[in-house]
């Protein structure tokens, strides 16, 4: 075998382990787990056969590992009665497959019958009418304030349970 012939057969070699390099290298560099995806004010909007309807909308959305994290959030439903529930937060993350909206900073939910719910953290399960207040909870009624620890919305605002430390000012106009 000649010197050209041994040489050949290490660039060869050498090419072969090179492109395997290359392609780890592009296989993690284009995997999903660290692809992130900026979209510019992403908007959400449903409307089902049993006449509910929402619509969630952000400033600013990042897409990755199978979540869309929200900034800046709004959003309103209309429950099955017609009531209209609206909803602004700092931050989400919005899970699509399960209609799921997990809620944190400066959460406001509120109706045009004067009813409204702040909260620093929440989770909105739009399929189940179900809103879970997790921290610093406070209810306005008109003058009336409602604070609690947690709190959980079932059934049109027709429905609202309190837990923890729960302390009511009520005033009748």
């Amino acid at each position: 075998m000649t010197a050209f012939d041994m040489l050949i057969k290490n660039i060869f070699k050498l090419s072969i382990f090179f492109l395997f390099i290359l392609f780890l290298f592009q296989s993690k560099i284009f995997s999903d787990e660290n692809l992130e995806i900026e979209i510019d004010k992403p908007k959400f909007s449903e409307k089902g056969l049993d006449n509910r309807l929402y619509e969630i909308k952000a400033e600013k959305g990042i897409q990755k590992e199978g979540h869309l994290e929200l900034f800046i959030v709004e959003g309103k439903l209309r429950t099955d009665s017609g009531i209209w529930i609206y909803l602004n937060a700092k931050k989400g993350n919005f899970d699509q497959i399960e209609n799921l909206i997990e809620l944190k900073g400066d959460i406001n939910f509120y109706t045009d019958e004067e009813d409204r719910f702040q909260s620093d953290s929440a989770l909105f399960y739009i399929n189940d009418d179900l809103v879970e207040f997790n921290k610093n909870v406070k209810h306005f009624r008109g003058s009336s304030i409602i604070t609690a620890d947690e709190s959980k919305i079932k059934s049109n605002f027709n429905h609202i349970i309190y837990k923890g430390n729960v302390s009511t000012f009520y005033s009748v106009d």
